[in-house]
């Protein structure tokens, strides 16, 4: 992401907290997806409710990427699915398993309309990743959008 582009995010961010949710997506322009990568492993549902909090700011839709192989937290995930629907947020999920980097990058390279993605802690990234792949640390430079890494207790109450 290049300075002009995160200036834009930054204003139409801006725009979203103070109300004016029509010139925050005019300044979008085609970024309407959040994207929420959770995993088995590190699964912390306060990242549900950040992706949230934004999609219900800036109007966007909600994509999950859950990064599984087991499936133990469907039952949360459907749930929270729910709680979107009834928000006015469309939500999809998408499951993988293997590496959280390239989950997302994939992910995002597929689907340039992300806006954000956002995951539950830094070390959640490296999940199933190989260590000393300098090929995915470089492509991990590249990504086109911003990373928000939310902690439990950093989450923001939706109203």
């Amino acid at each position: 992401m290049n300075n002009d582009q995160f200036d834009e995010l930054m204003s139409a961010a801006t725009f979203a907290q103070s109300g004016e949710h029509e010139t925050a997506r005019s300044i979008l322009k085609g970024k309407d997806r959040v994207l929420a990568a959770v995993s088995d492993m590190a699964f912390d549902s306060s990242v549900f409710s950040y992706a949230l909090n934004i999609c219900m700011r800036t109007q966007c839709e909600l994509d999950i990427l859950y990064l599984t192989r087991t499936e133990p937290h469907m039952e949360e995930i459907h749930a929270f699915m729910s709680r979107a629907a009834r928000e006015g947020i469309t939500s999809i999920i998408t499951k993988k398993d293997g590496c959280m980097k390239q989950a997302i990058l994939d992910y995002t390279s597929k689907k340039r309309s992300v806006l954000f993605v956002v995951v539950g802690t830094t070390p959640e990234l490296d999940i199933e990743c190989k260590a000393g792949e300098k090929s995915l640390s470089e492509a991990w430079k590249r990504l086109k959008c911003p990373l928000v890494v939310v902690s439990r207790g950093e989450s923001p109450s939706v109203a």
